[in-house]
């Protein structure tokens, strides 16, 4: 039986490859590093999910995910959008979310196991006959020991989270300097405005000046005038 195929469309490296070592063995896992390759490897592959980046290089995640629900047999393609910070996606789409699910970094493996095999297990109903019922035999209990998730999944879970709180700072490092540079900028702009109200009343004094001596200049006229008549 033909594995069945996830796409992961993000621009992080280690988030592809700890997806790709938490589903291996359970699904054929491709890699697409941003919304325009993922596109193309959706176009090529047609998957059966796709997990899907929000933020991302050239294309967001709801941009690729409206470009792939253009493609003739993406429309109903199963979507996990995934985000450090959900805040990111309800900027752009409200919740609820109807055209895709959401996944926020960092994730557990068996969460994100889960909400695939939500989407792609399908259980067949087959016919079980009366005979084969009795005839068949109970099978022997076993303990189920939890399995260890292996040491490299759980470096790369951990490099994960960090990379997301990494990413989280540098967000908030840059927008806590963009707001100080306008703040900046506004101190300059209302510093400069208040030297144009300043200079501006120089002018209207200087004026006024020129005003009133133009006028002592004409009484004078005058009178050298009158002077001259005499």
């Amino acid at each position: 039986m033909t594995a069945k195929k996830v796409l992961v469309i993000d621009d992080s490296i280690m988030i592809r490859k700890m997806v790709k070592s938490i589903l291996a063995g359970k699904y054929d896992v491709l890699e697409a590093s941003d919304g325009k390759s993922g596109l193309d490897a959706a176009r090529r592959s047609f998957p059966d999910l796709i997990l899907l980046d929000f933020v991302m290089p050239k294309y967001n995640g709801y941009q690729t995910l409206q470009a792939i629900r253009r493609v003739e047999g993406l429309q109903k393609v199963p979507v996990i959008m995934i985000s450090g910070l959900k805040e990111q996606v309800t900027e752009h789409v409200p919740e609820p979310f109807t055209e895709f699910d959401f996944l926020e970094k960092p994730f557990e493996a068996d969460v994100l196991v889960s909400r695939i095999q939500g989407f792609l297990t399908t259980e067949p109903a087959h016919p079980v006959s009366a005979a084969s019922v009795r005839s068949a035999a109970p099978a022997p209990v076993r303990d189920v020991q939890p399995t260890e998730e292996p040491n490299l999944q759980m470096i790369l879970h951990r490099l994960t989270a960090t990379e997301t709180l990494l990413v989280q700072g540098i967000e908030n490092l840059i927008q806590r300097e963009v707001v100080a540079r306008f703040n900046e900028l506004n101190a300059r702009i209302d510093h400069q405005d208040r030297e144009i109200k300043t200079l501006n009343e120089h002018i209207n004094r200087i004026t006024e000046q020129i005003e009133h001596q133009n006028k002592g200049l004409m009484v004078i006229l005058r009178e050298l005038k009158g002077m001259q008549g005499k």
